[in-house]
């Protein structure tokens, strides 16, 4: 299974309607065939827009409304993911023309003129599969004319493959100028939905993390605290008694809970933030946390290690260890690898184990976690954990060299 937050929208867009330029295989490509249909149905759906927003014109905000929905779900023919809509918007004269929101305007007019633009090709290509076709079956009816059955078949070969590549740069043509006009909105939206998403995710894990601290406090350093006031009161019992020796004994005790209680406090602190991160930076913390793990866990450093804002610091620090935390619990792994990369002006994280693998994104948990976390800081997170294994993850965060060494 792979997780990865998008890059460039335009470029992944790009490699994502590639179609195979060799004519011998351009028959075998999904792509086409769906660029194909997608062309078809342009013509239909373009030339109802067209004439319905011409006739009834005082309702053309709600037709270009329409038309939009329509192409949001419509870019799935071509196997792209579904344009998300603007919540919230709704038809009007305003929106129409300002292209707010859906840019609705924008797109019945794109579609009405691609209906109009697809409508010649297409008639063409089909008065072209059709004398094929006819040739084919003229040549057959006349008692079979070899040279007039071969010279149709490689027509009709050759208009099937002209009509898919005509096909293809149509239909990849309106898509794009689509993307342009819907993807900003889009792109807005699906970040409006992630942020909220993570800010609920986060409110869960800081009352998470708050109740693991009262809990560290309850069951460590505040039994260790009853501890030292009962030996105290039996060393005040003791003195009443004038027997100096259990009394020194009782404050000799009381003395050891209070120490016990401050490495109580030591460890909750250390869980909260690290003090070898404060102290020696990202690199040492890092080491320190492999060198504890309960499976071998290498650990790498490349690129010089840059100082970082006390946030992206954190940010990777934990990210690192929730990781090997989940590793340890559930991977069934021998062996573990953390490599930190300072390369310009990001800091890389590559966390690998040798594990059963299978490591899905649970809303709330594990890896969930790690991508909030990661998102937080302004990074890129992907996960390639197959069944079977290895598990891989990478976390990408960004720095300012000049001004996060200001920040320190």
């Amino acid at each position: 299974m792979t997780t990865t937050q998008a890059g460039d929208p335009y470029v992944e867009l790009r490699q994502q309607l590639t179609i195979t330029r060799n004519p011998l295989l351009v028959v075998a490509s999904p792509l086409a065939w769906r660029a194909a249909a997608y062309a078809v149905a342009s013509v239909v759906i373009g030339g109802a827009a067209l004439l319905i927003g011409l006739v009834g014109v005082i309702f053309l905000p709600w037709i270009a409304y329409a038309t939009t929905a329509i192409e949001r779900q419509r870019v799935v023919m071509l196997g792209l993911p579904r344009l998300v809509a603007v919540p919230g918007s709704r038809p009007g004269w305003r929106e129409t023309f300002s292209g707010r929101g859906e840019a609705s305007m924008g797109v019945w007019a794109l579609t009405a003129v691609f209906g109009l633009i697809n409508l010649m090709p297409v008639v063409g290509l089909a008065v072209g599969l059709f004398a094929g076709v006819v040739g084919i079956q003229a040549s057959v009816a006349r008692h079979f004319q070899p040279w007039e059955f071969v010279l149709s078949l490689v027509w009709l070969a050759f208009m099937v493959v002209f009509a898919l590549y005509v096909s293809w740069v149509l239909a990849a043509g309106q898509a794009y100028l689509e993307h342009s006009l819907l993807l900003p909105y889009s792109a807005l939206t699906r970040q409006v939905d992630e942020l909220t998403s993570s800010r609920s995710e986060l409110v869960d894990v800081f009352e998470g993390e708050r109740r693991r601290i009262e809990r560290d406090l309850h069951d460590g350093a505040q039994q260790h605290l009853v501890v030292t006031t009962m030996r105290l009161g039996e060393a005040v019992y003791w003195l009443d008694q004038d027997d100096s020796a259990a009394a020194r004994s009782a404050v000799l005790d009381a003395q050891t809970a209070v120490e016990d209680a401050l490495a109580a406090l030591r460890t909750t602190i250390r869980g909260i933030h690290p003090q070898v991160l404060t102290d020696r930076g990202l690199v040492a913390a890092v080491e320190e946390l492999a060198a504890r793990q309960p499976i071998p866990t290498r650990f790498e450093c490349h690129g010089g290690p840059a100082p970082l804002v006390p946030q992206t610091e954190s940010a990777a620090y934990y990210v690192v260890a929730e990781a090997l935390t989940n590793v340890a619990k559930h991977a069934a792994a021998t062996q573990a690898w953390v490599q930190l990369t300072y390369a310009g002006t990001e800091l890389r994280i590559d966390l690998t184990d040798d594990g059963r693998g299978g490591a899905r994104w649970v809303p709330g948990h594990g890896i969930s976690g790690l991508a909030e976390r990661t998102q937080t800081a302004g990074g890129r997170f992907v996960l390639h954990s197959p069944d079977g294994g290895p598990t891989m993850i990478t976390v990408t965060l960004p720095y300012d060299r000049t001004h996060e060494a200001r920040a320190r």
